[in-house]
């Protein structure tokens, strides 16, 4: 019975380990592949030849390809994030230069508006220091002539 099983499974999977593709064209003009064969309608039949030895040689010389190709791309992309980690910095160096000045300039405008309110109750002091002057003269003069 197992004899019988594996005969009927090789007859059967015939197909899925041909090495050759069936090309055809149907009535419409449309062009089909597969590897069954074609309907009896079909015209244009070929039969496509797939070889299916596998390579070894082939095969370990595109895979040192993909390799070197792989640590190319990984040293350009460890290159592009170092650069951008550079002109991360640049910007945030620039920034930080920019929040100097900008509190320096702050500093002169409080400076500048300090010295002006200075300028002002230095004025101010002045002038009241005249006038109780005069108001004092004044009492001073009434006081002796009383």
């Amino acid at each position: 019975m197992r004899y019988l099983a594996i005969l009927f499974f090789l007859f059967n999977s015939n197909n899925a380990f041909c090495d050759s593709i069936q090309k055809w064209t149907d009535a419409s003009g449309q062009i089909h592949y597969g590897d069954k064969s074609p309907p009896t309608g079909a015209t244009n039949k070929q039969k496509i030849k797939v070889h299916s030895r596998f390579d070894e040689s082939a095969y370990k010389a595109a895979m040192k390809r993909n390799a070197a190709l792989y640590k190319e791309v990984k040293q350009i992309e460890k290159r592009e994030k170092s650069r951008a980690k550079a002109a991360e910095k640049r910007l945030d160096d620039y920034f930080k230069s920019l929040d100097k000045k900008s509190r320096e300039l702050e500093r002169a405008r409080a400076k500048k508006h300090r010295l002006r309110e200075s300028e002002r109750n230095r004025t101010s002091i002045k002038v009241k220091r005249s006038k109780p002057a005069t108001v004092s003269a004044e009492k001073n003069k009434s006081i002796k002539l009383n």
